[in-house]
């Protein structure tokens, strides 16, 4: 029994068919990991620019601060345009004690601040004046 050149040199449909898996399996991971570093990229932009924000609205309590050496009192919200977005913020002071207060500022995408992206956290106190 001689064995015709032709059907040696090819793949049988087994062999084909699990290289097929092979490549599918391969590709479907490597489409949900390419999935999951975009997710993840999008969560750092967000959380960077919502610490921006932040960090300008605890800036900005403290020059008010330096300017009417009045500490804040009451909790103040308001909306920031940044990078094409718009954030909401919500400043809460904590913790008043004599001659300095806790600000707690929260920013997040939502109107009411409820789930915040990030909270910062700083101190202003009395500036005292000669």
């Amino acid at each position: 029994m001689s064995i015709d050149r032709r059907e040696a040199l090819g793949f049988t449909l087994i062999e084909v068919m699990v290289a097929l898996f092979v490549v599918v399996f391969a590709l479907s991971a490597l489409m949900l990991k390419t999935m999951t570093i975009v997710d993840s990229t999008a969560y750092l932009h967000d959380k960077t620019v919502a610490n921006w924000v932040a960090l300008n609205q605890l800036e900005l309590a403290r020059l008010a601060n330096q300017q009417s050496n009045q500490l804040v009192t009451g909790e103040t919200t308001g909306e920031e345009s940044m990078v094409g977005q718009q954030w909401y913020w919500r400043i809460t002071p904590k913790n008043p004690s004599d001659g300095f207060v806790q600000l707690h500022v929260s920013v997040a995408k939502d109107r009411e601040v409820a789930d915040p992206i990030v909270t910062v956290i700083g101190l202003i106190d009395r500036y005292h004046r000669q």
